[in-house]
């Protein structure tokens, strides 16, 4: 399922390179007093990666986000285990105690 994307991903950007390879126009761009032919392939090309870098380091922010976010929640269970084995060793104790006290209780009683 997760390979899905990637071959999509594969299939547009053959179909993309295919389209603007196929036909290839040039086209004026004007940077300042200065123009430039350009094939459109190129032109697209460009739009292209910077799209696609774009998206990925849109990416990875979010990423980002998720792993500060697992850190968070790994700390925060890190705390309520150890809590919970404190309260663990707290009852055994308390139940300890209770233990020895009917035992000194019937002794007390017996004599």
């Amino acid at each position: 399922m997760k390979n899905i994307g990637l071959f999509l991903a594969f299939i547009i950007t053959a179909g993309f390179v295919y389209l603007f390879g196929y036909n290839n126009p040039q086209i004026t761009i004007q940077l300042g007093f200065t123009s430039m032919n350009i094939d459109l392939f190129i032109y697209s090309l460009f739009a292209f990666i910077f799209g696609v870098a774009t998206g990925a380091l849109l990416m990875l922010r979010g990423i980002f986000d998720a792993s500060q976010n697992y850190a968070k929640l790994k700390r925060q269970y890190e705390k309520t285990s150890i809590g919970a084995d404190d309260s663990d060793l707290r009852v055994k104790t308390l139940e300890n105690k209770i233990k020895t006290l009917e035992e000194a209780l019937k002794k007390a009683i017996g004599n």
